[in-house]
């Protein structure tokens, strides 16, 4: 008997395995967002703005943005309602978990429950573990992480009660592997994949919850955020385009993929940094300059502020 359950376990295996390889070659049928009501946090400018975009083109029922700047939201709001989409923006700090429970309550109140949440706010700090202030350390953390948790913890238990949802975490390639400068960051988006999966397991835990989790890890985006931030031969590693990753995002959200790494190379180099050894990592991170990007970076916005 427990013979053939292994054997029921391995052809599970395979034929997952299969599955998830045949959908690379052959697309999956996307599902509709037509009824959906997207709630996407940071919606204001870069990604998050591409994002917005990008999900109008499928015609939600609703698209609602959260961010700081108003006259970002305003403008893209504006962008998304010439193309006949209703799309709406609240000014909201995910930093704070009282803000966000707040708004969380009037999004419901004004545009009934959230079915597809994108958690994409984020911030960066260029400081090492001793540089970067108190201050910088509890920022990024709240905002790339914590901030996931609260609005999972807002708008889940509907999707659940509807037996309906899709939440979507951003993460990153430095969510996989730390570097030199950016300790806060890798620290937070490590924690946004452990959270990723965490969730994922327990949604599944007792079968089909009917809410899908796809947590994304981006290399390198060629963007304001990261803006200054170089290696030694970038065109082997060319930075990705922030139109590229909202496509990519959405294709998964419309196909209900789990995980995706940002461009397909990561996934190779993903693997290969989990058999190699830490020592054979870090000598080809020092050749490629990766170890030195980050100081790039904080010269580039040393140098754009002002500061000598």
């Amino acid at each position: 008997m427990f013979g053939l359950k292994r054997v029921c376990f391995l052809c599970h295996l395979f034929v997952l395995i299969v599955k998830d390889v045949m959908s690379w070659v052959v697309p999956p049928k996307k599902k509709s967002i037509g009824d959906d009501v997207i709630l996407i946090t940071g919606g204001g400018r870069g990604i998050g703005k591409k994002l917005v975009l990008e999900f109008a083109t499928h015609q939600p029922k609703h698209i609602i943005i959260w961010g700081r700047t108003e006259e970002c939201l305003a403008a893209t709001v504006s962008e998304v309602r010439k193309m006949n989409i209703n799309c709406s923006y609240m000014i909201c700090d995910v930093s704070s978990r009282e803000e966000i429970y707040s708004m969380a309550k009037e999004v419901e109140a004004k545009f009934g429950n959230v079915t597809l949440l994108v958690n994409n706010a984020g911030v960066v700090f260029p400081n090492s573990v001793l540089e970067s202030s108190p201050q910088q350390t509890e920022q990024t953390i709240r905002t790339n992480v914590l901030a996931h948790f609260w609005t999972i913890r807002a708008f889940l238990p509907p999707m659940l009660e509807q037996k309906r949802g899709h939440i979507v975490n951003m993460s990153s390639m430095l969510g996989w592997a730390g570097l030199n400068g950016a300790s806060d960051y890798c620290s937070s988006k490590f924690a946004a994949c452990g959270l990723s999966e965490a969730l994922y397991d327990e949604l599944t835990r007792d079968g089909d919850s009917g809410v899908t989790v796809t947590a994304v890890y981006p290399y390198h985006v060629d963007n304001s955020m990261f803006a200054g931030v170089a290696t030694r031969f970038p065109s082997l590693f060319p930075s990705i385009k922030e139109d590229y990753v909202a496509l990519k995002i959405v294709e998964a959200v419309l196909t209900n993929r789990n995980k995706v790494l940002l461009p397909k190379l990561m996934y190779a180099v993903a693997f290969f940094y989990s058999i190699a050894p830490v020592a054979a990592v870090t000598s080809i991170m020092k050749l490629l300059g990766v170890n030195k990007a980050m100081e790039q970076y904080h010269d580039h916005h040393r140098k754009l502020h002002g500061h000598s």
